[in-house]
């Protein structure tokens, strides 16, 4: 556990609230895929080593609920 609780039940809450607010189904695995996207998109503004570290710790999310 860590600040925000368990990542697979903190992913799925989240994809159920993208579900609704987008109209269509999203899963716990897409939000962590999703993630991976917003942060490399943040990366081609300047350099932050964070976005490095949270794209592989996403991309680990998305392996690990993928299971």
């Amino acid at each position: 556990m860590n600040t925000y609780g368990n990542p697979a039940e903190s992913f799925e809450r989240i994809a159920g609230l993208w579900s609704a607010y987008l109209g269509h189904p999203v899963h716990a695995r897409d939000v962590a895929n999703l993630m991976v996207l917003l942060k490399v998109s943040r990366s081609r503004h300047a350099y932050q080593r964070d976005d490095y570290t949270d794209i592989c710790g996403y991309a680990a999310l998305a392996e690990r609920i993928s299971e």
